[in-house]
């Protein structure tokens, strides 16, 4: 019998018909036991004699993937920085990815998180509890400009909601298709936006591309958002950024590391928002991504051709 394994708890703990897909599939599956992305380790024990796997943002590294006999790697979502592509190519391992599956869920999030860091809406949720009543003034999304950095397929949806707020869009993207979004350079868009929203994958280009010195020069009262990867954002950096300025607020839906450390100075910071990389978590989200996985997982074991097969890092 062929044997899966499943790790992404949104998979898992969401029924729909990617559930039923993958029992009519008869595939002899696993699950960890663990609620959290696994370790490399755990991943390792996880996926020996495993023909197939549908991963989260788990430790997919060459310790993880190295001898165990697997054949397809599907990444329930976008990025693939947590797998370790020149390994899973050494392995013949085929890799994919559930590409476009979540563009509604996490550019929806992006912008409920520009709203709330905008008005300050966490805390002024946290003061009424307290028993306050007051009303500090905020700011108005309508007529600021919006910098996204990243203009792939979130990255446009974004654009378009943020459109119909009255913003102002521009862009910056080295790789970028065909878009209506205006493209300036990213030193103009760091100068220009009001708002800046990370829609990039994490590379060694943009690994703490957001760091003390971009950061120091963005606008007085600005805002950053990060529904992509944590490590795009120096989080020491920011920290800095929001107590002193220049920022307004920033609010995180990533980090370096997840969960967040306990002892990070973000948690201590009141015009900070932060969630827990629940940018897909929504049913319809779930179940689009999951129903792509295992079509995805289906055709790599037949050896078919995948619609979002991802080649080495090199």
């Amino acid at each position: 019998m062929t044997t899966v394994a499943v790790t992404p708890r949104g998979f898992r703990q969401t029924p729909g018909r990617h559930q039923e897909l993958l029992h009519d599939a008869g595939y002899d599956v696993r699950y960890p036991t663990q609620e959290r992305p696994l370790t490399a380790a755990e991943l390792r024990e996880l996926l020996d004699g495993c023909d197939g796997a549908i991963l989260g943002v788990d430790e997919a590294s060459s310790q993880a993937l190295v001898g165990t006999g697997l054949r397809v790697l599907v990444r329930f979502g976008i990025g693939v920085d947590n797998v370790d592509l020149d390994a899973a190519r050494t392995e013949g391992i085929r890799v994919t990815r559930t590409l476009g599956a979540t563009t509604t869920s996490v550019a929806e999030l992006t912008v409920g998180l520009m709203l709330a860091a905008a008005r300050g809406i966490p805390s002024l949720d946290r003061s009424v509890r307290a028993g306050s009543w007051s009303r500090p003034t905020a700011l108005e999304l309508a007529g600021r400009t919006l910098g996204l950095v990243g203009i792939g397929r979130i990255g446009q949806e974004v654009a378009v909601r943020a459109r119909a707020l009255g913003m102002e869009v521009i862009g910056h993207d080295p790789v970028a298709v065909q878009t209506d979004v205006s493209m300036v350079a990213f030193d103009e868009l760091v100068a220009r936006s009001d708002v800046i929203s990370i829609h990039a994958p994490l590379t060694e280009t943009t690994r703490h591309l957001f760091g003390a010195e971009v950061l120091g020069r963005m606008r007085p009262s600005s805002i950053l958002v990060n529904t992509a990867r944590g490590g795009i954002v120096d989080e020491d950096a920011l920290a800095v950024a929001l107590a002193q300025g220049p920022l307004h607020a920033a609010a995180l839906d990533s980090f370096e590391e997840e969960p967040l450390d306990a002892a990070s100075p973000l948690r201590d910071l009141p015009n900070v928002i932060l969630t827990p990389h629940c940018g897909a978590s929504t049913v319809e989200a779930v179940e689009r991504a999951g129903v792509l996985a295992v079509e995805e997982l289906r055709r790599g074991l037949e050896g078919a051709a995948l619609l979002f097969e991802v080649g080495s890092a090199t």
